[in-house]
């Protein structure tokens, strides 16, 4: 290789114009092989690479940041408190004719008046869509770092890690795809967290390689050293390796094309952070790559002051990411459950700068797969004022536990539960 070459190729790496390899593509692949030789030695055939299972069972985890006001995205409007507890920010009852009636659930709860595509899933015949309210856990915090670490721990403590991670370590073969979870975050969630390699990235533009091949040519070439990987420094055959795995990762995911994958069945994501997110999961599902776990975010559900209009960007966008989400699976939604969690819910009361603060008890959304949908799941507690947690909140009657322990064991095909949500009598949701 010429002194220009590498001049050239020295170049395309580090261009951050979207023509070569950008450096922070490059090393965001090397860090993602790193996670695969952090892992003890009883771990290390679980990474190797294998073929794609077909019809991969899917569950995305969709985290709302904020502590989102389930209150008002799965209105119990036909709880007589509900009304006098939000007067001028409250879900009305579908049909009265108020501003901002909400749109039929059942009896007791209304949607959102934003979540048309949501709502329309929900009243299908044989639907996949269903809401637990009123869920949480027991004792609760309304600090936003405390519970989201217990939600994404599922109580265990961080030493233990996340409970998505513990369920791959315990469902782990010999046979096990190079990448069983990846989350579309800026760095690894807790929830994923521990002995299991998992990997995060901003978009999945970073796992597709868009340098020339020249620029390849030369990074295979740093590679494959020629002198031998037992007579490395550790530190050398760790870089050896990590560069070897990054390039197989690559190589994957190169039948991704996020820049022009064009979703089917006329579904129209939104173009926001999650639209483009979940818009990209819907590609590595349809491509069959064994991965089962995708972990995603949506911020801003911190809703203080100004909730009516704050709220409604926020519904409106989930609820036009998720349905266009399930539009372009069309079939392979079959095998896909999308479930919502937030690290706590809203006071039942409005407050006086028309907003909602920390409360206690929440709602999950699941959706797709065999989701038993057209329900409300869960013991409603009421709102009236002896049923309030501390005279503020509503009560959780459901612990989140048990609807993710539903979806790993029916769904997923079963978990060590005791390993997964150590310390949980569990109850059952049936929402699968």
């Amino acid at each position: 290789m010429t002194s220009k070459r590498q001049q050239q190729i020295t170049s395309q790496q580090t261009s951050s114009d979207g023509s070569g390899a950008t450096r922070r593509t490059v090393l965001k692949a090397g860090v993602l092989a790193t996670g695969a030789l952090a892992i003890p030695e009883s771990l290390a055939a679980r990474s190797a690479i294998a073929q794609p299972r077909g019809n991969t069972k899917v569950t995305v985890v969709l985290f709302q940041h904020g502590g989102a006001d389930h209150l008002n995205l799965y209105a119990p409007t036909g709880d007589a408190n509900y009304a006098n507890l939000r007067p001028t920010i409250g879900v009305g009852t579908p049909g009265s004719g108020a501003a901002g009636e909400g749109l039929p659930m059942d009896a007791m709860f209304s949607m959102h008046p934003a979540m048309l595509g949501t709502n329309h899933a929900f009243r299908l015949q044989n639907s996949t869509c269903a809401v637990v309210h009123a869920c949480g856990y027991s004792p609760f915090s309304r600090s936003h770092f405390d519970s989201m670490d217990l939600y994404e721990t599922a109580l265990a403590g961080i030493a233990k890690g996340g409970w998505i991670n513990r369920h791959l370590q315990v469902t782990a073969t010999p046979q096990d795809v190079p990448v069983r979870a990846l989350a579309l975050t800026n760095s690894v969630p807790l929830s994923m967290k521990g002995l299991y390699p998992c990997y995060s990235v901003a978009g999945t533009e970073e796992l597709v390689y868009s340098g020339t091949s020249d620029t390849k040519w030369f990074l295979n070439k740093l590679a494959q050293v020629s002198g031998n990987v037992e007579r490395m420094l550790p530190e050398q055959q760790t870089a050896y390796q990590a560069q070897r795995d990054t390039f197989a990762l690559l190589d994957r995911f190169s039948v991704l094309d996020p820049a022009n994958y064009a979703p089917a069945n006329g579904a129209v994501y939104p173009t926001t952070h999650v639209g483009k997110h979940l818009r990209q999961i819907a590609e590595v599902i349809k491509a069959d790559l064994g991965v089962e776990f995708f972990a995603l975010e949506q911020h801003g559900w911190d809703h203080h002051s100004n909730l009516v209009a704050k709220l409604g960007v926020n519904v409106e966008d989930l609820d036009k990411a998720v349905t266009a989400f399930f539009d372009d699976l069309g079939a392979a939604a079959n095998n896909v459950v999308l479930v919502t969690m937030s690290e706590f819910g809203r006071t039942a009361a409005e407050n006086g700068s028309g907003g909602t603060d920390h409360g206690v008890g929440g709602a999950m959304l699941l959706r797709g797969g065999y989701v038993r949908g057209g329900q409300v799941y869960g013991t409603w507690p009421g709102l009236a004022p002896a049923a309030l947690v501390g005279g503020h909140s509503l009560a959780a009657t459901s612990d989140f536990r048990d609807v993710l322990r539903e979806v790993l064991e029916v769904h997923m095909g079963g978990t060590d539960a005791q390993e997964v949500f150590p310390g949980r009598v569990y109850q059952p949701i049936g929402v699968l």
